[in-house]
């Protein structure tokens, strides 16, 4: 276990800079807390104007304390942090929490003093979480740490929660007696300055207490570096994240199709699906599929069964199941011959199996068991909705006296008065719900975190030979190559494009020996959408028509001012479909592959899927079977299919020249023409490279 980041968790001594006497103040309220959820280990305030505050012995200074302190909690005003920060560098503490705010999120100011700190802790290899923080919960039993300003005690569980934002995770805090959220840590990340999200994962997974890991993020600090690990098998462990920012466009400044179609949400919801990271759409549903990790077994296959007292409930759920892809289990005949002796005749043995509303806790159990007995069921949902003659509480006890090992997950919609009495009478404890339709997303998280997991692993030698890539030698300059690079690039990659040759401007007029038809295309810095600017004449059937075409395409850029270097001449094709292919790179999760439906109208079309460069064939598969294009590309109507081998082939390529050249910025392929021999023709091709040279 690395020490310095198990000091925030498991610190034997804690020092409180900036402890306060004053009630409602942080360094009161902190020290409060500490108190009163019993920590284990001992506590050194640190106030120069106190002998003692909550009866803990007070310091006049960090250098005052003679003993070892493994945790520092640094609470001061601004102006005093550095000195703080100094002070325990020189106490040989290799764990600090920044509490204090006014740093990077307000601005130039903030963010040099923010710099220099971190210049001091990587001098002296100290760690810090924070600044602009709110603190750290550890529940287990040995530590019993609440080192936040949040005056609610959470109950122990399995569950590591992380929050970049302190409010959010003081709102989530303040909610545990309603919610029922258990964790084993919290902790407020703040700035991220130094340790960000990637660090406490990757000490989680290590932390046998933690079975779950929960994420709040406004910003990925390094996602490649995360999808690595979880490549390389060294993170394997549920992660659940609600993702703010769904509405921001990222990449604004892009040029090409790709990126224009690369949002940085569209992003995010791709890499995060493709790697088993399950992203929450609310915090409810984050903290029901934690529940449901750690309260039920993961199901064998995605085949559900319903009970239910209450048709529409049981619709809502139904919906759900076959929204989220899972499905109604079809139960043999031996289980509905066993429902009929105990189901009322009116009402269904069927699934979903409908007790009508006298269903009583006894018919419940026994239904759920007979469920839970039939080999094509996988799950059972339970849903029980109050009427006046049936105590929700017994039969919410009943169905949690079952033992199974396929999950089984209540739906109680009661009075409200139920919910504290569950909370303190129940002999079982176990999670229970209130909308029939957050089982069937519980357990389709469940089922796609298990199922990328067995994806990796059965790929795992693709993904480390992709980790290991060497870099490519090739040198090229900045911006979009010419066309002898690309020609290069293509011939390297096996990139199949159209017969083509670059000729001068004023050349046309001398071109002899050509065979016709053709395609006739303007060459141009500015020149990137082509047939945007009129920039591109196709099915050119003769020499006069070519001419024409050329002093057409002058006239058009003449219009717009734009310079033309020189023409290129292609041999024409009779496209039966139009794809993309495309690459760029994202700030945080590194190269990434697009494709889909192309041609001119790509984004109105918007047809598209989303991978990581670091992909297997089954990864890049995937991506073609989600868009339509894919779909037709199987072959619909009697339509022969494409050469789906090919295509995945030249995806790989793609992947390869994206991870090999560091300095490719983005690329398109588009159109990624099929003819009519179903053969692929590359028919325009577009790389623009950033470098430093």
């Amino acid at each position: 276990m690395n020490k310095s980041i198990g000091n925030f968790f498991y610190a034997e001594s804690i020092c409180i800079v900036g402890a306060s006497a004053k009630e409602k103040s942080i360094g009161f309220e902190l020290l409060n807390s500490i108190k009163n959820y019993g920590y284990r280990g001992t506590v050194f305030p640190v106030n120069p104007k106190a002998e003692s505050i909550l009866g803990y012995k007070c310091y006049k200074s960090v250098a005052d304390i003679n003993q070892e302190i493994d945790l520092a909690i640094i609470v001061v005003p601004k102006k005093f942090v550095m000195q703080a920060v100094e002070d325990i560098i020189n106490k040989k503490v290799q764990s600090i929490i920044l509490i204090t705010a006014g740093f990077k999120e307000i601005g130039a100011e903030g963010e040099i003093l923010e710099k220099k700190i971190l210049s001091l802790l990587g001098g002296n290899e100290v760690r810090m979480i924070g600044p602009n923080c709110m603190g750290v919960i550890n529940t287990i039993d040995s530590v019993k740490l609440n080192a936040t300003f949040v005056a609610e005690e959470p109950q122990k569980g399995t569950t590591a929660f992380l929050s970049q934002s302190g409010a959010l995770g003081a709102a989530v805090l303040n909610s545990l007696r309603e919610t029922d959220i258990k964790f084993a840590h919290f902790i407020s990340v703040g700035n991220k300055a130094d340790l960000n999200e990637n660090d406490l994962i990757e000490f989680w997974e290590s932390d046998n207490n933690i079975n779950i890991i929960t994420l709040y993020l406004e910003s990925f600090e390094n996602g490649l570096g995360l999808l690595k690990k979880i490549m390389s098998g060294e993170i394997s462990k549920p992660i659940l994240v609600l993702k703010a920012g769904k509405t921001k466009t990222g990449m604004k400044a892009a040029s090409s199709h790709t990126g224009a179609l690369s949002s940085e949400d569209k992003v995010v919801d791709a890499l995060l699906n493709q790697f088993g990271i399950i992203r929450a759409g609310n915090l409810n549903d984050m903290f029901n599929t934690a529940k449901g990790f750690e309260n039920f077994a993961i199901p064998s296959g995605n085949r559900i069964a319903v009970v239910t007292n209450a048709g529409g409930p049981a619709i809502l759920a139904v919906d759900k199941i076959e929204e989220t892809g899972l499905v109604i289990a079809e139960l043999s005949e031996s289980t509905k011959e066993k429902l009929k002796l105990i189901v009322h005749p009116e009402g269904s043995i069927n699934n979903p199996v409908d007790l009508l509303p006298g269903g009583d806790a006894e018919t419940y159990r026994n239904v759920s068991e007979i469920l839970l007995g039939d080999p094509g069921v996988d799950s059972v949902i339970s849903i029980f909705v109050e009427p006046v003659m049936v105590d929700p509480m017994e039969v919410a006890e009943a169905v949690n006296s079952i033992n199974s090992e396929k999950p089984l997950l209540q739906v109680i919609m009661p009075r409200p008065e139920f919910w504290s009495c569950y909370r303190q009478q129940s002999q079982y404890s176990k999670p229970l719900f209130r909308n029939p339709e957050e089982p069937p997303a519980i357990i389709s998280n469940m089922l796609r975190h298990k199922k990328t997991k067995e994806k990796i692993a059965l790929h795992s030698s693709v993904y480390l030979n992709l980790l290991n890539s060497n870099l490519s030698s090739e040198q090229f300059r900045s911006g979009y190559l010419d066309q002898p690079d690309l020609s290069k690039i293509a011939e390297i990659y096996n990139i199949p494009v159209v017969k083509e040759f670059v000729v001068g401007s004023e050349a046309i007029s001398n071109l002899t020996g050509l065979t016709y038809p053709v395609v006739l295309k303007a060459v141009g810095e500015k020149l990137i959408h082509k047939s945007d600017l009129g920039a591109v004449k196709l099915n050119i059937g003769s020499y006069e028509e070519l001419k024409i075409a050329a002093q057409s395409i002058r006239m058009n850029l003449e219009k717009r001012n734009i310079s033309l270097e020189n023409f290129i001449i292609q041999d024409f094709v009779k496209i039966k479909h139009e794809l993309l292919i495309g690459g760029t790179r994202d700030s945080s999760f590194g190269p990434l592959i697009v494709f889909g439906s192309g041609g001119k109208y790509v984004e109105i079309f918007d047809d598209t899927s989303i991978r990581s460069a670091y992909s297997s064939r089954d990864d890049l598969i995937e991506m073609i079977t989600e868009t339509k294009i894919g779909k037709i590309l199987a072959g619909i109507r009697g339509e022969e299919p494409a050469d789906s081998n090919g295509l995945v082939d030249l995806l790989v390529s793609c992947c390869k020249m994206m991870i090999e050249i560091p300095d490719l910025t983005e690329f398109d392929l588009n159109p990624l023409a099929i003819d009519e021999n179903n053969n692929y023709k590359v028919v325009d091709m577009r790389i623009r490279i950033k470098n430093d040279k």
